[in-house]
């Protein structure tokens, strides 16, 4: 009995120590002090090159792949949870129309998206921007989520333009550039947007966590039609998500854009294939 009742402690123990390495970690809420595991590297840096990079007409999108991973089912094993959607899940139009996406599962046809059970949150950098630019993220992340069922917040200002190193807990960064700054902006490119996908320890499916939307500062100053400004960067929300480009010239992620100013019906049934996925 004395040893059955010792190995249920040191299990005990166990676990509190994975889960107090959580909580400083992810911030998972207050959890017992115990000693701390041996250091290791800060898993909330991103670390890895560039996966997949797509350049065509007026915009370019990039999805970069992350290392070390998460494992947000052993977290749910421990503490006993499930998590829910925020919003529910849209239904698959039925229209005519293509759509592809920026990454797969390995081995599968399934797309890579962001956690449906995780707000997203959005910052902007106003560097450079235009009068127009809140508003302009503001109907992004309204349309956007309108076609996806995920939920965005947007939660302010940022003075971070450092979209190539970027955190697992930092908002989505949109910003204004150029060329310069941002090198895919270079020639005609109006627009880049992307995210950092991570792969979860012990298997799983890999998610998006975080991500950027860069526009053209200069582009943006010739801009007059408000539709053509708006599309540009629900297009690059498009990208964000998890949409790639089409040959399609009715849809809004037409590899070269400017023919339609909004979502067609192929962007919104990959749109709604992105939101209905599984909650991680």
């Amino acid at each position: 009995m004395f040893g059955a009742r010792r190995r249920r402690q040191r299990e005990m123990e166990r676990r509190l120590r994975e889960l107090d390495w959580l909580d400083q970690n992810y911030g998972l809420g207050y959890l017992p002090p115990v000693p701390p595991p041996p250091p290791r590297k800060d898993p909330s840096r991103l670390a890895g090159a560039i996966a997949l990079v797509i350049v065509a007409g007026v915009t370019t999108s990039a999805v970069f792949a992350m290392q070390p991973g998460i494992f947000p089912d052993r977290v749910h094993e421990l503490l006993g949870t499930s998590p829910e959607r925020l919003l529910p899940a849209r239904d698959i139009p039925s229209g005519p129309g293509e759509f592809s996406f920026m990454a797969t599962q390995p081995e599968s046809d399934d797309p890579v998206g962001y956690d449906p059970c995780q707000v997203i949150e959005v910052a902007l950098n106003v560097e450079g921007a235009p009068e127009d630019a809140q508003h302009l993220v503001e109907t992004a992340i309204d349309n956007t989520s309108q076609a996806t069922g995920l939920r965005f917040e947007f939660i302010g200002t940022t003075e971070d333009r450092d979209f190539e190193n970027m955190g697992m807990d930092d908002p989505v960064l949109v910003m204004w550039s150029d060329e310069d700054e941002a090198p895919d902006l270079a020639e005609e490119i109006a627009g880049v947007g992307g995210s950092y996908r991570v792969s979860p320890f012990g298997g799983g499916k890999q998610r998006y966590v975080t991500g950027f939307v860069i526009l053209d500062r200069d582009a943006y100053d010739d801009m007059r039609s408000g539709a053509m400004r708006q599309a540009i960067v629900d297009h690059e929300f498009g990208h964000l998500v998890g949409l790639g480009h089409v040959d399609d010239p009715r849809q809004l992620m037409h590899e070269r854009g400017g023919f339609v100013t909004a979502y067609g019906d192929g962007d919104l049934a990959g749109l709604a294939q992105l939101g209905a996925i599984d909650c991680r």
